[in-house]
């Protein structure tokens, strides 16, 4: 009897969660043993093999490594909650920490995976100022302020790593739209509630992706040997949160109506539900340079065509 191929194998640290179950269904659809880097091992209905670690200490799972195709870190604590002190060393050492020991256990690797993607986000570009034009991965980036301070130091974790082996690429991760989680659907509800309306001056901008998209850069990057260093995950076409918020008006308000929320009722709103206001105010306007000169192919551009796959 022939000895079993193994099949071939793919790393997700974190991705029991949103983004990194997206992944592991595409994954596995091909065929791939997908591993799951994860805290809670004996969580159900998990898409992928679960493999005990915490995120900032070495131990049997560096073992999964070996002789893997490729390495997807999405590891770190939630930004969406007050950002307290306590909140916010959390947020921060759940990304450095995470990053940091993946790099000490590819360095122990004899047959590492050729490619690491690392979750970033698009915050280092700091604010968009009026219509100023889109950030791209040659604009220049900032620490003023928490979110940006964080992404800065995360990347700054990924690049510190040096193994001329494994290519390493920075996720700059903008808005992504899913159908059954993140954050479109909590919007979709409260669009159908007449409560679309914009939020703050509604002038701010808004960087985004369809749940396919992500999907697809990500395989994108994997397959393209050439790409390392930082890339954008936004669709080419970012909108103001007024345009945004019509956009959504038009598809789920009873008669197109939407109430605004001034920016104090976003800041009251946000303590009240536990988030931060910044996320709903802070304006980012980002797109790609690198997918658009490598022939990436959107699958979905506009936030029209977007929604109305969505609720296929």
């Amino acid at each position: 009897m022939k000895d079993l191929v193994p099949l071939p194998r793919i790393i997700i640290a974190g991705g029991t969660g949103f983004l990194g179950q997206l992944l592991a269904q595409s994954f596995l659809n091909d065929g791939y043993d997908v591993v799951l880097l994860s805290r809670n091992i004996s969580q159900t209905g998990v898409l992928g093999r679960l493999v005990k670690w915490d995120g900032e200490s070495a131990g049997d799972w560096i073992e999964e490594l070996e002789e893997s195709r490729a390495l997807i870190n999405l590891t770190g604590r939630s930004i969406d909650c007050r950002h307290s002190p306590s909140n916010r060393q959390e947020i921060l050492d759940s990304r450095i920490k995470s990053t940091r020991v993946l790099g000490e256990a590819l360095n122990h690797c004899i047959k590492p995976p050729t490619v690491w993607l690392n979750a970033s986000s698009m915050a280092l570009y700091g604010q968009c100022v009026g219509d100023e034009e889109a950030h791209d991965e040659s604009s220049p980036i900032t620490k003023s302020g928490f979110l940006e301070e964080v992404t800065v130091a995360w990347e700054d974790e990924l690049f510190k790593f040096n193994n001329p082996n494994v290519r390493k690429v920075a996720l700059r991760i903008s808005f992504i739209l899913g159908r059954s989680s993140g954050a479109f659907p909590l919007l979709k509800k409260l669009t159908s509630f007449g409560l679309g309306g914009k939020q703050g001056s509604g002038k701010q901008w808004m960087s985004w992706l369809h749940e396919d998209d992500w999907v697809g850069i990500s395989r994108f990057l994997l397959q393209e040997k050439d790409i390392t260093g930082p890339v954008n995950l936004a669709s080419p076409v970012p909108l103001k949160n007024k345009d945004f918020m019509r956009v959504l008006r038009n598809h789920f308000a009873p008669l197109g109506l939407g109430l605004p929320a001034p920016s104090f009722g976003v800041r009251i709103g946000c303590f009240l539900l536990g988030s931060a206001p910044e996320l709903a105010l802070q304006s980012r306007r980002v797109t790609s340079t690198i997918l658009e000169d490598k022939k990436y192919s959107f699958t979905y551009s506009s936030l029209n065509s977007a929604i109305y796959n969505l609720l296929e």
